[in-house]
């Protein structure tokens, strides 16, 4: 991997084995769509002062294109078998991460609603 590389790409690739950059367009738009997401569900209740996400969500960010990866060519599906196999998907909601995403939304609505005296 190039020195250089996204350490968030680098991450990704190491957890699903991938050593080369042939997929490294696809798992560069998967990463911005998961961060797209989340900062959506942060900033969803308007004009919020967040506008980048916090390093110590990028975990967050990891999982979610984990997931959707691992979804290519089965998106829509939640559940396939054959034989004794039987494989399900469960969705990407972001619900699942509302504790971690929270305190980042609360935080940035609390400075929003705070009142200022001069």
């Amino acid at each position: 991997m190039a020195d250089t590389e996204n350490p968030i790409l680098a991450s990704i690739k190491l957890r699903i084995g991938i050593s080369d950059t042939i997929q490294d367009g696809l798992l560069s738009d998967l990463i911005t769509d998961a961060q797209d997401r989340i900062m959506s569900y942060i900033n969803q209740d308007g004009d919020v002062a967040l506008k980048a996400l916090p390093s110590s969500i990028n975990w967050i960010v990891k999982d979610i294109v984990i997931k959707m990866y691992n979804r290519i060519g089965d998106e829509g599906k939640t559940s396939s078998g054959e034989s004794d196999i039987s494989n399900s998907w469960e969705s990407i909601d972001l619900s699942e991460y509302a504790n971690s995403l929270d305190q980042y939304r609360k935080s940035s609505l609390r400075r929003r609603s705070g009142m200022r005296f001069v």
